[in-house]
């Protein structure tokens, strides 16, 4: 069995032909990587570790080369904020048929690279807890220099029958009795002036990205750093998904302006969740489960069998979800001096920040001051997260 490492795009090119017979996500899409690298400043480089065995690619584990800030948070606070270069590893970033003892040779491949000083660390996004990379590194990760018990999120899916208006079945009565409410209750209110609209193809990027930057902008994800924005990055994005039919978006308009929008990916088969945003004003019309409804309606009728909502326990996912799992952000660091600092301050934060939701839970106002922090970063609007 071979290893090796590909680090240009050139080379990137070569391997093409099997990435794209393997992708399977939009994390792993080799369009997208590929933007991705050449967009973001902070990307040096492609890192793709490719298992091979006499010059064929058996399987590739996709990543990037990064100049990056290692901020380990406590809550949703990130105290210290430590420059660093990263070898990142996509979350789905596993392509082709890796067994266990491929994934023990990328383990040890990438730890010797720490070794040498390519980089003070490698991340691995988002580990299934069964995942055959995780279990190499709890196996055979170094010691102190291996974070093998990451801190777990929940990630749902939601299988999507041919039934059609489904959603309003697997609910109880009181939620329909509730969702009918809302809905007559925003028509009365703005008679006329409703518009729901599904989008399957985007003629104009740059307008529909202006759009829905007028909501996105003043969600509470904005304060995290997270959601959409009308940037570069995203615009380009939809573009691509749109041109290839895979990009899908639930909008409401209310006299012609965006109040509410759910987007995502139509991904072989499956219908990736990746933005939300409504009105805060409009909150009290639960708008996040209306054009979810609507959403998922339409999905429906497109003959789509699974909606992924990625991670995160928010309620209206475990509400609607049918499937879920665990997974952990895996920290591996470099055995030097600063590679140790690093490890000893994601320890110490981790341990803080443990303690602390211990307390919050036993004390139960966790929800409370995550609403409120959530407030705080949105002071006009906030996310649509269902109700």
């Amino acid at each position: 069995m071979e290893i090796g490492l590909i680090k240009t795009f050139q080379e990137l090119e070569a391997v093409r032909t099997y990435w794209e017979r393997w992708q399977n996500h939009p994390h792993n899409d080799f369009d997208q990587f590929k933007m991705v690298c050449q967009l973001r400043p902070e990307v040096e480089s492609p890192f793709i570790t490719v298992i091979g065995h006499n010059s064929q690619p058996l399987a590739l584990l996709a990543g990037r080369l990064e100049k990056t800030q290692f901020a380990p948070p406590i809550g949703y606070l990130t105290p210290v904020r430590i420059p660093v270069k990263v070898i990142t590893v996509l979350p789905q970033g596993v392509l082709g048929q890796m067994d266990e003892e491929m994934a023990m040779k990328s383990v040890h491949f990438l730890w010797s690279l720490l070794g040498s000083g390519v980089a003070d660390a490698v991340e691995f996004f988002h580990l299934s807890e069964d995942s055959l990379l995780l279990r190499a590194i709890r196996l055979y990760g170094s010691g102190w220099f291996c974070e093998k018990k990451p801190k777990w999120s929940v990630h749902w899916e939601m299988a999507i029958p041919e039934q059609a208006e489904f959603l309003k079945y697997k609910v109880g009565s009181k939620q329909r009795w509730k969702i009918r409410k809302r809905q007559q209750e925003i028509e009365s209110a703005f008679p006329g002036k409703i518009s729901w609209r599904w989008i399957s193809r985007v003629d104009d990027v740059p307008g529909l990205c202006a759009r829905l930057e007028e909501v996105a902008a003043h969600t509470y994800q904005r304060g995290l750093g997270v959601g959409f924005m009308d940037d570069e990055e995203h615009r380009r994005r939809v573009a691509l998904f749109s041109s290839h039919g895979q990009f899908r978006a639930q909008i409401l308009e209310i006299d012609g302006k965006i109040q509410a929008f759910w987007i995502g990916t139509l991904y072989q088969g499956v219908f990736y969740s990746s933005a939300t945003g409504y009105d805060q004003d409009l909150r009290a019309y639960e708008l996040g489960t209306l054009v979810f409804v609507r959403m998922v309606d339409e999905l429906a009728r497109e003959g789509v069998r699974k909606l992924d909502f990625g991670t995160g326990d928010a309620v209206y996912k475990q509400r609607f979800g049918d499937r879920s799992w665990r997974e952990g952000t895996v920290w591996v660091f470099a055995p030097t001096a600063k590679g140790l600092v690093l490890r000893s301050t994601m320890g110490l934060f981790s341990a803080v920040d443990k303690f602390g939701r211990n307390v919050i839970q036993k004390i139960g106002i966790l929800d409370r001051l995550r609403a409120g922090w959530r407030r705080h970063l949105a002071p006009r609007r906030s996310s649509a997260d269902p109700e």
